[in-house]
Formats: C-alpha cells, sequence, structure tokens
C-alpha cells in the first residue's frame, strides 16, 4: 500500500489513514517585467539576480479511515500533524523530501468511512535524502565535476592542507579547513571547480529540484 511519510510517522502504519488521492502542486516562479514606454513588449528581469525564484508549492493528499471512534482517531491525527512543519516522502520517490507546514482539514463520514484531507505548504524545491558527497586526493593541480540539480547551492568544503580554488573565473586561497566559498555557487549540471594543492579535498552539499 502506498504511504506517505510526514516526518516519523507514515499515514498508514502509524495514523491509520488509506491513501486515496494525492496532487503535487508546482511552484509558481516570481515574474519580474518591466513595461516599455512607446515599445512592443516588456522588460524581463526575473533572472537578473541568476536564477528564477518561485513561491512555495501546495501538496494535498486525500485519506480515508475505519478507524474507531471516529472522534478519538481524528484527534490522534490532529495532535500529530496539525500546524507541524516536518519533511514529507512520497513512497513512490523515496529519495526525495519535501519540507511543508500541515494543515488537516475537518472530518467527515460517508456509511462509517471516515474522511481526510491533509495540505501542506511546502518549499519550492524538494530535496535529495542523502547529501552529495566528492571527495579527491589532489596533487598539484585538479579539475574536480560537481554534478548537481535545478536549485543553486554552495558547497560545504572540507580541505586537509591549504589550497587554492577556481571557479567561475575568480580564484580563492584557503587554509586546512571546514568553511563555505560563497563564489563557489553550483549551478544546474556539471560544475567544474578548479582545485591546486597537495592534500585531500571533500564537497559536500543537499541538491534541490521542482
Amino acid at each position: 500500500m502506498k504511504q506517505i511519510t510526514f516526518g516519523t510517522l507514515k499515514s498508514y502504519d502509524d495514523l491509520h489513514l488509506i491513501l486515496a488521492s494525492k496532487e503535487i502542486g508546482s511552484p509558481k516562479e516570481k515574474k519580474n517585467t518591466i513595461p516599455i514606454e512607446g515599445a512592443d513588449g516588456e522588460l524581463d528581469l526575473t533572472e537578473f539576480f541568476g536564477s528564477v525564484k518561485y513561491d512555495n508549492r501546495t501538496l494535498k493528499f486525500s485519506f480515508s479511515s475505519v478507524a474507531y471512534p471516529f472522534a478519538d482517531h481524528y484527534s490522534m491525527v490532529l495532535n500529530a500533524l496539525h500546524g507541524q512543519k516536518v519533511h514529507i516522502v512520497l513512497d513512490e520517490d523515496p529519495d526525495w523530501y519535501y519540507v511543508g507546514r500541515l494543515s488537516v482539514s475537518p472530518y467527515t463520514s460517508d456509511k462509517n468511512i471516515g474522511k481526510i484531507d491533509i495540505e501542506a505548504d511546502c518549499e519550492p524545491y524538494k530535496y535529495k535524502k542523502n547529501e552529495t558527497v566528492v571527495s579527491e586526493t589532489v596533487s598539484g593541480s585538479k579539475t574536480i565535476v560537481l554534478p548537481n540539480s535545478r536549485k543553486r547551492t554552495v558547497p560545504t568544503i572540507k580541505t586537509t592542507a591549504p589550497m587554492q580554488f577556481t571557479f567561475g573565473g575568480r580564484t580563492t586561497q584557503v587554509n586546512a579547513g571546514t568553511f563555505l566559498i560563497p563564489t563557489i555557487e553550483l549551478a544546474e549540471g556539471n560544475n567544474e571547480v578548479t582545485v591546486t594543492g597537495t592534500g585531500t579535498v571533500t564537497f559536500s552539499y543537499r541538491e534541490g529540484g521542482l
């Protein structure tokens, strides 16, 4: 049976809810346009800051229930979920999770079958459950490829020795340690970072997709 995991709770195993339907909404893009006086069309500044930004997205789940007494079951679901901000995982997409705040609908029943809807106001991106980790040994100069999904992200970098990083035409020198380099912002696709030095470097980051 397909289930939805809300935080640590599974919709059927823990909450005794039978999934009837689901709707995964898409996030609306934040458009930024300026009318051009005396000319056709508009000036589109949507990607002025480097990438398209999005509003939150809505996830909707409809459940049935045969648990009895209905009032006790509904109270249990409310106490567990209503108003909570949780990670949401779909059984058919187990390697990714959404982050959202839950709202539980009023409880209705028809011929002793209860019905509960759960709506989640979620961040626009879903996230990989496991961080992407790329670790390489460097001796001299080496180009390292960092794959990334849709959401731009700045990786956490750990080095065992002083190293130099070149990315997007900018070079940064660092000592051994763990740090962020804001200029190394990974875009969608394969990102090439040239590392110069002698030692081990590890990049860690969480990918986000639509």
